[in-house]
Order: C-alpha cells, then structure tokens, then sequence
C-alpha cells in the first residue's frame, strides 16, 4: 500500500517505478480533521524515480469529501482532483542540489511510505471558505431569531468610522499622566 523499502526503489534510476492504487483514508482523514464527514475511496496515480541517491514522487489524487459549509454547516461535496511533486532525501546534504521552492523531505528509515503524504496534502487543499452551490450563487448569509450574519461590505456600510466617537471615560483618563516633556 504505497509502501516500499528503499533498496527496491533504487532499482529505479532508468524508468520510474508506475503505481496506480485506490486507498480508503476515510478513517485516518477523519480523525485528522474532524469537520471532515465523508470520504471516498482516493484514486492515486503516480511515479518515483531515483535520482543520485534521492527519489523524486509525482502523484496525482483523485476522489472527493463531504465538509460543512463554512457558512451554514450544509454538508457540501468538496472533489480532490489534485497532483503533486515530493524529493525525499536520501543524504541531507543533497538538498543544495534543488532550487527554491521545491518540495523537500529528509527520508527517514529504510522505507518509503506516501501514505502521510498524501494524507497531508488532502488536508491542505481543503479551502477556508466551502459554500453550497446556492450559497455561492445568491450570497445569502445565514439568519436567525433576532439575528443575521452580514458580510464585511455591509458592516462597512452600516458603521462609518467617522461616526465612532472616543469613549468619554477613556478621554478623562487622558489627563491623568502628563508627558514628561513639558517639564
């Protein structure tokens, strides 16, 4: 399960080692994330070559969760359609030889386990803000008895700074220590 040992993989400096697996994360990606409700089967499709001592992985991810709406908690279907490029190190000092900008990871141990990394990058590329398709579409904000969610547009709106004054308790509060530069 996109696990090998390390002495397997340098076989596979000429042609890249192909794997292709669908994973059941739900449980670990779940108790990672909470808010998390659902989770399908992950499609993974990828390679790993190894090069001068380090492998390089590229992998893309396929399937889909269920979140809540960040802004009514509606159960939403949030698809995973994404890829991504790892170098595990196999010396430490190797990392000079990369650019900026490129994802690099000590390997730890005699095995190569892309199970963390996926995980890892499922929970980053869920976004800050879910809305359902209609939240989306009509931006209605969530309301209740007595209360209702404004956006920051019209809170703005509502509340002109110029308006605000000084809470007069604080102004007499103002006089009670002097600079000391007027001595």
């Amino acid at each position: 399960m996109l696990n090998w040992p390390v002495l397997e993989l340098m076989k596979y400096k000429d042609t890249p080692l192909h794997f292709n697996e669908t994973l059941d994360l739900k449980k670990d990606l779940m108790t990672r994330d909470p808010e998390i409700m659902d989770v399908t089967p992950i499609k993974v499709d990828g390679y790993i070559a190894y090069d001068k001592g380090d492998f390089v992985v590229s992998a893309t991810l396929n399937g889909s969760m269920i979140v809540p709406s960040t802004r009514s908690l509606t159960p939403v279907t949030l698809p995973t359609n994404l890829s991504f490029s790892e170098i595990y190190l196999g010396d430490p000092a190797h990392a000079d030889q990369y650019e900026d900008g490129e994802l690099l990871i000590e390997l730890e141990g005699d095995r190569l386990d892309l199970v963390p990394a996926i995980e890892d990058h499922i929970l980053l590329s869920i976004p800050m803000q879910i809305l359902t398709p209609e939240e989306a579409q009509t931006g209605t904000m969530p309301a209740g008895e007595d209360w209702n969610v404004i956006s920051e547009d019209e809170y703005a709106q509502t509340h002109d700074e110029a308006d605000e004054r000084p809470n007069a308790e604080f102004e007499k509060l103002k006089d009670l220590f002097k600079d000391d530069d007027t001595e």
